[in-house]
């Protein structure tokens, strides 16, 4: 079977994804059963797929892991996520990253990235580096979604913004997609388009867990550290 066919039948028994994100239907395959799927993929996409998940799970990065080693680790595997046609799906995350990065370090006062330090990933560093001061660092144009996300920022609005980058996100898989093709690279869109839809899931429960415990906290007063076990 051709590279462009050689996985129609895992693809094919893959149930349909939502329409969007943000919808409150559940997911229409678990986590288990989907990785249980694509235990059917060859050794060396599974690899491959370990690799991407190194780069985009930020759960898994830690905060001990150093810009220098991310990048180290980003090296390594991207000559192989190329070969596979992959490397773009990952560097269009790792780009948007960088830019709320710099809103952020912008934000809190911090001068602009020398132009050989290494703090990020795409092709504008140096330009956003130039461009420190200007709203948008220039770019505005070539991201849309970018003026949004800065006055999400700025409003300290984590929810909304949280949301515009997975919907960037989504929009951009749904851009990418061949639908006459059934190779690696459409299982990992679909693998991707799944990851968005259970991280906004995931984020709303937390968000909801923690509306319940503030209200819970205002509803007992001083009562609560009865149930907590801290004494005065």
């Amino acid at each position: 079977m051709s590279k462009r066919h050689q996985y129609v039948d895992l693809l094919a028994s893959l149930p349909a994804l939502p329409a969007t994100p943000f919808g409150r239907e559940p997911l229409p395959i678990s986590a288990i059963r989907l990785e249980h799927r694509l235990e059917t993929l060859s050794d060396a996409h599974r690899e491959s797929l370990e690799m991407l998940e190194s780069l985009i799970d930020w759960h898994q990065l830690g905060l001990d892991l150093s810009v220098d080693s991310y990048i180290k680790r980003y090296r390594q595997a991207a000559p192989r996520l190329a070969e596979q046609g992959v490397l773009e799906l990952v560097e269009t995350r790792l780009e948007q990253r960088t830019l709320v990065t710099a809103l952020r370090r912008r934000r809190m006062g911090e001068p602009a990235p020398a132009l050989d330090e290494r703090w990020g990933f795409g092709s504008h560093l140096a330009h956003i580096s130039v461009h420190w001061q200007e709203p948008l660092f220039g770019v505005g144009p070539v991201f849309p979604w970018l003026a949004e996300a800065r006055d999400h920022l700025e409003r300290d609005r984590p929810r909304e913004l949280e949301r515009l980058l997975l919907e960037e996100n989504w929009r951009r898989l749904a851009w990418a997609r061949r639908y006459d093709r059934f190779d690696f690279r459409e299982v990992v869109i679909y693998w991707l388009r799944w990851r968005l839809i259970a991280a906004w899931q995931r984020y709303n429960a937390e968000a909801a867990e923690r509306r319940l415990q503030a209200d819970i906290e205002r509803g007992l007063g001083d009562y609560g550290t009865l149930f907590s076990g801290e004494r005065n």
